[in-house]
């Protein structure tokens, strides 16, 4: 208990110091503005000080003595005159003085301005000079145009419909059979000849195998030419048989030239029998031993056939 009312009392000490720390602080602050005051308002003053009321009181003495004077020059001043004035006073507009553009009776008048005259048209003044002297304009040398070239007539561009039939290949009905034959390509024997019943030897390959088409043995560049009528429906290249194309027959014959070079038609273009459209080119690595040769090879429906049993 007794420890409990020691902090009480302790507590209200600390709170008295407080308020009164505070009020102390407070009241000085006070004191040092007030002091602060009193100092700037001296320093300002420097002990000069206007009397407003001293002026009222000399300003009203000047008007007395402005009024005596006054009373003083009139009765002093000559008969006749009002005050010192050695001329009579005049009004304006009285009649005794003129000012120029004022009083002189013009004011209402208009000032008349000078006219301009009008200037002459140039374009009337050059029609005027054609008209009096034209056989100047006569003897003006004139410019010679420059001659016209003559323009070549502009050729008729083809229509599309022209243009369009020019490039369409006419299509054919092919109609082959065995019985018509076929022409031989070229002069020649066969080197290696067509066998799918047994195998046969390939000299190169040093080996026996089936052989689907023929090998006929010619001279390189010896001209080829077309065993049947015919479309061409495929021109490519491989490592065996080189740079080749494949015609169609009809009636689902397709014949395949091969070993060529110069080919001279083009894809779906069509070929008559004897037409000239290739040569024989260079044996490939697979006929080195046997020699620049055709490689002619026929179908019919994708079965192989002897070209040779044809011709």
């Amino acid at each position: 208990m007794r420890r409990n009312n020691n902090r009480k009392n302790n507590a209200k000490r600390e709170r008295i110091i407080m308020f009164a720390s505070s009020a102390f602080v407070l009241a000085a602050l006070t004191m040092t503005g007030i002091y602060m005051k009193s100092r700037n308002v001296e320093s300002q003053d420097d002990g000069y000080t206007i009397d407003f009321t001293a002026l009222e009181d000399s300003t009203d003495d000047k008007y007395e003595e402005i009024a005596q004077n006054t009373e003083v020059n009139q009765e002093n001043a000559p008969d006749g005159l009002e005050d010192d004035l050695d001329y009579t006073p005049m009004e304006v507009g009285s009649g005794l003085i003129e000012i120029p553009g004022l009083t002189d009776g013009n004011v209402e008048e208009e000032t008349e301005l000078p006219q301009i005259e009008p200037q002459a048209d140039p374009v009337s003044e050059a029609e005027t000079i054609l008209e009096e002297k034209p056989e100047v304009i006569a003897e003006a040398p004139q410019e010679e145009e420059p001659e016209e070239e003559p323009q070549p007539e502009p050729q008729p561009e083809p229509q599309p419909e022209q243009a369009a039939a020019q490039d369409v290949i006419v299509a054919r009905e092919l109609h082959f059979s065995e019985e018509n034959g076929l022409l031989k390509p070229v002069n020649g024997t066969a080197v290696i000849p067509y066998s799918m019943d047994g195998s046969t030897y390939f000299a190169t390959l040093d080996l026996y195998k089936y052989n689907p088409a023929l090998m006929i043995g010619t001279e390189e560049g010896s001209a080829v030419t077309a065993c049947a009528e015919g479309k061409v429906v495929n021109i490519f290249e491989n490592e065996e048989i080189g740079h080749a194309v494949t015609m169609d027959l009809g009636n689902g014959y397709q014949l395949t030239y091969g070993q060529l070079k110069d080919i001279n038609v083009t894809l779906d273009s069509y070929v008559n029998p004897g037409d000239v459209f290739a040569s024989v080119a260079a044996p490939t690595k697979y006929f080195c031993r046997e020699g620049s040769n055709l490689y002619l090879m026929l179908t019919k429906d994708g079965a192989y056939i002897n070209p040779e049993s044809l011709f």
